[in-house]
């Protein structure tokens, strides 16, 4: 069963124009990297996004996100092994979006500069979703209030990694990662309204994976992949605004 916290299917919205985009053949110029271990790389050529990481890092698009909008991207796990500890892991799509820095003027996260462990960003407001993480054991959703609570939503996981607040139950084909598979990835943001009360969605394969209904939204802010420990290549990133 997918989590579904109320609302229907945003994909039905006319799309008005592209806010931003990135074909990634002209470098990494629109992002900001934040690698907790300098041995990760990061390169933008020929349409992808590569990405090798050992530990954690934090790739921020430059540009805020406002209004009704929905991001895409296509994102591809490609088995890594570091060391002895991980072989052939793929683990860790996550994102955080609509991220703000409260109490200062510009709100803006990539004027700050994180070591990119995960714990660096506890004092920011988003969402964030952490696809297939945990080794491919947990896909959870968590609204971030500033707080190291880092307070979890829903979520789904395996016997041996859940929690209470994994509500959604366990793992299913649709939640989890498989090898060298793209995952296509949409993430709606929107103004609730009467006939549909959710003000984020987010999809994989465009099957519905969460949906949220939040009484105090954020609705503006950055876009940041997130992951840790894994290697993925990204495709075709853009951020379309939606029709009001």
């Amino acid at each position: 069963m997918l989590a579904a916290c109320g609302g229907g299917d945003f994909s039905l919205n006319a799309i008005a124009r592209v806010q931003a985009s990135d074909d990634f053949t002209n470098g990494l110029g629109q992002w900001k990297v934040e690698q907790q271990d300098s041995t990760g790389t990061v390169t933008a050529s020929h349409g992808v996004l590569d990405i090798v990481q050992p530990s954690g890092a934090t790739l921020w698009f430059k540009q805020r996100l406002t209004g009704n909008y929905e991001i895409r991207f296509i994102a591809t796990p490609i088995p890594a092994t570091f060391g002895t500890t991980y072989v052939n892991r793929i683990s860790d799509l996550n994102v955080f979006w609509n991220a703000t820095v409260p109490g200062t003027a510009s709100e803006d996260p990539t004027a700050v500069g994180y070591d990119g462990t995960l714990a660096a960003y506890n004092p920011l407001h988003l969402y964030y979703v952490g696809f297939g993480a945990n080794g491919n054991t947990t896909t959870r959703l968590r609204r971030y209030d500033g707080t190291a609570a880092r307070p979890q939503i829903t979520g789904y996981a395996t016997t041996a990694s859940a929690t209470a607040d994994d509500k959604a139950g366990a793992m299913t084909p649709a939640t989890s990662l498989v090898a060298n598979t793209p995952v296509n990835v949409r993430i709606v943001s929107r103004q609730a309204t009467t006939a549909n009360p959710a003000t984020l969605q987010w999809y994989a394969n465009d099957q519905l994976i969460f949906s949220y209904t939040d009484a105090s939204p954020y609705l503006s802010g950055w876009f940041a992949f997130r992951t840790t420990t894994s290697h993925w290549q990204l495709r075709d990133f853009k951020v379309l605004t939606l029709a009001e």
